[in-house]
């Protein structure tokens, strides 16, 4: 391929030869001529070449053909193609990066907002879509004040470099309790990234209310034994009668301690506990069994226990946590269900799956209080509860227990009718007999 310059120098020289052969052949004028000619020829097609050229330029990222021509043309061209294609590649690269930018932020849970100098909106990831409950189809270029317009949130973003994050609950409606912070960037550009703190402030208020739950349930026996035996100390001469109700009385109260401390250390064990409960083989009948001597020994006459196995199998699990659980229903509904009621305690499998219920006769459940029976400490009625021995931490253990059998506690009740607490196992946790 020759340069361009020998190209210009070739057809000169050419046309020079030319020239001076007509020149000698016939006169120098026809000479001259025939040299003029020469050269408008290479100069018409050096502008026709220029013209392609410029047309190309001017439909450049239109995918037009590239106008590739012959002889010295080759090189321009072929160094306009090496930079069409670098730049091409500079461009996609440019593109690819974008887009995975993009969706890297379109991923995040944090929420995030490009505003401009004037903090309108450049982009945002669906998270802060969520957040603030905005669409960026509809609301980019729009100012972030005019969109929220939370007080203090107004105040805040006034700051051009607030120096703390703001928390806000309730943004445009919202349920949910953000934690907001700016980082700016580029040409006073800045990043507005939220982080949704709903859950952080449900478990911090479900530890303050634990906490004052357990120091609550702690300090009622503690004073009630103190106070008993200030009255041994400041009277020491009482009667025998006395005494022995007062004794009988503080051994209750630490038998109560006794027995939330116990719930507590064992519903801390199972919560802390990572992996699903062991398949140990435990023949349903006679965890059956078990559980209906308990109730009786419970009920202490006073209702009627029925018991019902529809279907003969092993239950795959932790025996000890099985009877925990079960156990916990039937007290539930002895203590519940009034003198004279009846229980019962039935086993079947449905589609594969392992129903165990406990159903009562008793005072039954208003439907409000369904949803919130697991938390611990919640109780429908914290005097009767309390009567009765109730620590309020009997359906939480169940419902920990069934999460490590993979099961799901059901509750279906009716007010002064009476409830029916279901614990439904999958099939991988029946073993059914030939």
């Amino acid at each position: 391929m020759i340069s361009f310059f020998t190209y210009t120098l070739s057809g000169i020289f050419l046309g020079a030869v030319i020239g001076l052969i007509v020149g000698i052949s016939f006169d120098l004028t026809w000479g001259l001529l025939t040299f003029s000619g020469i050269l408008l020829l290479f100069i018409f097609y050096d502008t026709w070449k220029l013209y392609l050229l410029n047309k190309w330029l001017k439909s450049y990222g239109n995918h037009v053909s590239f106008p590739f021509s012959g002889k010295a043309w080759d090189q321009v061209f072929s160094q306009l193609a090496v930079l069409e294609k670098n730049a091409n590649t500079i461009q996609n690269n440019l593109k690819d990066a974008l887009i995975r930018f993009q969706n890297a932020g379109k991923a995040l849970p944090n929420g995030i907002i490009v505003l401009d100098n004037d903090d309108r909106i450049q982009w945002c990831n669906p998270s802060a879509e969520k957040h603030f409950n905005i669409h960026l189809i509809h609301d980019q270029n729009q100012s972030i004040s005019y969109l929220i317009r939370h007080s203090a949130f107004l105040q805040w973003i006034k700051k051009r470099t607030p120096d703390e994050p703001i928390l806000i609950r309730g943004i445009r409606g919202s349920e949910i309790t953000l934690s907001i912070i700016i980082v700016p960037y580029s040409n006073n550009e800045r990043l507005l990234v939220s982080h949704d703190v709903s859950q952080v402030e449900k478990d911090e208020k479900i530890r303050r209310d634990f906490v004052a739950n357990v120091s609550h349930e702690l300090r009622t026996p503690l004073t009630v034994a103190g106070g008993f035996i200030e009255t041994l100390i400041d009277n020491p001469n009482l009667d025998k009668a006395t005494v022995d109700h007062i004794y009988q009385t503080i051994f209750q109260q630490t038998t109560r301690m006794h027995h939330l401390v116990e719930e507590l250390l064992s519903l801390s064990s199972l919560e802390s506990q990572q992996f699903p409960a062991p398949k140990q083989p435990i023949p349903i009948q006679g965890l059956i069994d078990q559980i209906k001597q308990m109730a009786e020994h419970i009920s202490d006459g006073k209702h009627t226990i029925e018991t019902s196995v529809m279907t003969q199998c092993d239950i795959l699990g932790s025996h000890n946590e099985l009877i925990s659980a079960f156990g916990n229903l039937v007290s539930n509904a002895v203590r519940y269900t009034p003198d004279q009621g009846k229980i019962t305690i039935s086993w079947n499998i449905i589609d594969n799956k392992g129903y165990f219920s406990v159903k009562d006769s008793g005072i039954g459940i208003e439907k409000e209080h369904i949803s919130r029976l697991t938390e611990r400490f919640y109780r429908v009625d914290k005097v009767r509860s309390r009567n009765t021995g109730g620590t309020g931490l009997g359906l939480a253990i169940v419902k920990q227990i069934a999460l490590h059998h993979e099961a799901v506690l059901e509750i279906d009740s009716t007010l002064d009718i009476g409830s029916t607490f279901t614990l439904v196992f999958p099939q991988e946790r029946i073993q059914q007999y030939n």
